[in-house]
Formats: structure tokens, sequence, C-alpha cells
């Protein structure tokens, strides 16, 4: 694995474990009283030069032991990777979790994210597919005020997106019923960006100009769709990682928070799982938010058989504990799924 012998592994095995166990840098006489190692002091220091030297350990201070590097925990993660297993003894307890939140998708997600954080003592994660790739399923309108209406777009997954707009016509509801059975009909089954497509289409032609009611259905339709529509992301625990050493620094903290708050580029990672077919782990550089390189993000994709959902997952500092937080992700969002599938196939 990774091209280090066996003894050399086992060493950068110990390093990592230790580390994430107590967050103080690793000598070479702790490593050496190790059951597992049976090497003396002085063999356990020549190998962690080497390591030093390969880029999987580094030392922080010159008096001080070695922590692991980027490149440390990939090769801790990887091993984890091959021999993880299933992680029945939570499985009961996020099944009853999660079925407490309902059928109503956004609170399963959201329920989703309380359970991971609450099991992993880190930020949990849940994000919903963009609605560029939801399907339409339907469309409501509903008359708030004499200039506000609100559109409803349900989607076949079951995910419902709200969005107001001004009404200057002072349209009636009735009026406005009407205008949802043709614009379901007419973009049933269809995504945004199909959607958008055929609008589009229909405003071109002597059709849409000829036929008054037709031509305010679309040019309404054509407002509610060229607006950008908010993603969906749920999180929770935040504050768990504020326990964590690495956090003791108030700009690293600040930068924490600033990510959480704004989102978006935490939305551009979870993305990147959405294609994936299992468990994504991005460590420090290699999710490339700067910000909280310190961090790592546990994710894995949610997906039904047709239909990507979104992704889930738990962010917290490189030093988490991935041999219970990768299965605990693992094992959530397989049982995640089922239930979103499940809802799915009863809304449909």
């Amino acid at each position: 694995m990774d091209g280090l012998e066996k003894r050399t592994q086992s060493i950068l095995r110990a390093i990592v474990t230790e580390y994430i166990l107590t967050g103080d840098p690793v000598g070479s006489r702790t490593v050496a009283k190790m059951q597992d190692v049976n090497l003396s002091a002085a063999s356990v220091r020549n190998i962690m030069s080497d390591l030093t030297e390969w880029g999987y350990i580094t030392q922080p201070h010159v008096s001080a032991g070695r922590i692991p590097t980027d490149l440390g925990y990939r090769f801790y993660v990887n091993a984890i990777l091959e021999a993880r297993q299933p992680n029945l003894t939570d499985q009961p307890a996020i099944e009853a979790l999660l079925n407490d939140a309902g059928l109503d998708i956004r609170d399963v997600m959201r329920q989703a994210s309380t359970v991971l954080a609450e099991l992993s003592r880190q930020a949990g994660i849940v994000t919903a597919t963009p609605a560029q790739e939801q399907t339409f399923k339907a469309i409501e309108f509903i008359k708030i005020s004499r200039d506000r209406i609100l559109v409803v777009l349900v989607s076949t997954s079951g995910l419902v997106q709200n969005k107001m707009i001004f009404d200057e016509d002072d349209i009636d509801q009735s009026t406005l019923e009407m205008y949802s059975r043709m614009l379901s009909d007419m973009l049933k089954d269809r995504d945004l960006r199909q959607a958008r497509e055929r609008i589009e289409h229909e405003l071109a032609t002597e059709k849409a100009r000829m036929d008054a009611i037709l031509a305010r259905v679309l040019n309404l339709s054509h407002i509610i769709l060229s607006q950008d529509t908010a993603r969906e992301i749920f999180i929770e625990g935040q504050t768990n990682i504020l326990v964590d050493p690495e956090f003791t620094d108030i700009e690293k903290l600040r930068l924490l928070f600033t990510t959480f708050e704004h989102k978006s580029s935490l939305l551009k990672i979870l993305d990147k799982t959405l294609s994936a077919k299992g468990i994504q782990i991005f460590i420090g550089a290699e999710h490339g938010l700067d910000d909280i390189a310190s961090c790592a993000i546990v994710a894995y994709p949610l997906r039904t058989e047709a239909t990507v959902m979104g992704s889930i997952g738990v962010i917290g500092p490189k030093r988490m504990n991935y041999r219970a937080v990768v299965p605990l992700v693992d094992t959530t969002a397989r049982i995640l799924t089922r239930l979103l599938r499940r809802i799915i196939e009863q809304a449909a």
C-alpha cells in the first residue's frame, strides 16, 4: 500500500492513531512502547525520519514529536476504507430517529444532519440535488396579497421549492389555478433546464403570440424559471467542533464559521460526490477550501435507482475519528436513501 513496506506502514499507522487519540505530537519513544510495533526507539526514529522526508508526517517544533500530514492521513484513511465494516451498533437508533422525522423530505434531511452531528460529535451536513437536476411534478400558484404570488415547485422526488413573485396585474386565485394546471401539464417530468427550453420555445412561436392566455402563462413561467433557486443545505452541530484543539485559534474558527454561513463553497465540494458510487473523503488541501484547510469532509451520495437526491456527510478536523465517522456516514446514507425511496414511492 502506497509503496511503503509493512514495518513502515505500521509505524505510520501508529503515529496517526495516537495523534487522533491525543492531539499531541507523537515521539519515537511513544511509538516504540506500542504493543504492535516491537521495534527499538532508535529504529522507530530512523523510520520516522524517512516518513518525514517522504511527506507523510511533519515536525511542528524542533523539540516536538511528529504529526500526520494530509498525505499521512490519506494513507491511514485508505487503510480504513479497505477494512471498514457496517455500523451495526448505531443502525437501529439511526433508523428510529430518521423515521421520527415523518414523510416530509426536508424534515428527514434536516433530521439526518442532526443525527450525524450527535453521533459523530462533529458537524453533520445534508444537501439536496441542484434545482437544475430536479424533475418537475407540479407547479402551484397561491395568491398571498394583491401584488404577490407564492409559487410552489414540486419535484418528482418530493422536494418542494418556494418562490415569491410580484403580480402587477392582480390575477385572481381561480385564474392562477388554471395557470397551475396548464404549466404542470406542459412541464411535467422535465428538469429545470428542459423546462426553460420548453418555455423559451413556446414563447418564440406564433401560437404564443396569438393566444393571450397562453402568452400570459408562458411569460409568468419564464419569470419563475429565470430566477435562481436557493440550494437546500442543512448543517447541524457546528458548535461540536469548538472543543477540538485545532480551533482554539480564533482566526481558524472565524474562517470555519464563515464557510458554514456562506455555504456555497461547501456545496461545491459536496456536489463532487453526486456522481460518485460510494464514500468520498476530502482531507485538508484535497477539498481545495483554503479557509478550512485544517478540516476533512467525509461524504456519501444519496441516490435511488432513478434519482440523485443529494449528499450527506460530516465535516470536522483532519484529526477526526475516521474509524467511527466513515462507517457512520456510510450507514446513515444507506438508511436515509431507503427512507427517501419509500417516501418517493408513496408520493407517486
